[in-house]
């Protein structure tokens, strides 16, 4: 003919199309939690757009006295105010110039927060401040004009807490 492929299988493939060969029951699933449509989301792309991992955590981030990334950022908490902020870690960095400083960019469901981290906080958290994919980092508040960030002074590693989005 013209090269194209024909409508009907080949004859060596012909058993397998049909149902006749692998007849399955039909399985009905339990419906997947939303939590875990995210913890899959995040395993397979880094990133989801139905919720943000940190929704499920709200309560217990409440507990543990975690100011939401959006509420950080408000001109009513005093310069230099303890806080504590968590989120799941996006970036970390190093820069060669900044003298061991390290600069770390946690994010909620709410949105970013910048975390500067010096050179003995980092030493003396350096497993932590490395490993983690979900954080509590503790601190103080310090705005310069429209530029906020949270300086470390403890960690808290809450990765644990991500293995629970697939409880549901």
């Amino acid at each position: 003919r013209d090269g194209t492929l024909l409508d009907s299988p080949v004859p060596l493939f012909r058993p397998h199309v049909g149902d006749g060969l692998f007849r399955e029951e039909k399985v009905e699933l339990p419906e997947m939690a939303l939590s875990e449509h995210v913890a899959d989301d995040y395993a397979m792309t880094g990133l989801s757009l139905k919720e943000h991992p940190c929704t499920f955590f709200r309560p217990m981030l409440r507990g543990l006295g975690v100011t939401t990334n959006v509420d950080h950022r408000s001109t009513v908490l005093p310069l230099n105010s303890p806080l504590t902020v968590a989120g799941i870690v996006l970036i970390r960095q190093r820069p060669g110039t900044a003298k061991g400083v390290v600069f770390v960019t946690l994010e909620d469901e709410t949105g970013i927060c910048n975390v500067i981290v010096w050179r003995d906080i980092f030493e003396a958290n350096r497993r932590v401040a490395m490993t983690s994919r979900f954080l509590a980092v503790r601190g103080r508040l310090q705005r310069e004009g429209l530029v906020v960030h949270v300086v470390a002074e403890s960690f808290l590693d809450l990765t644990p807490e991500l293995r629970k989005l697939r409880d549901g």
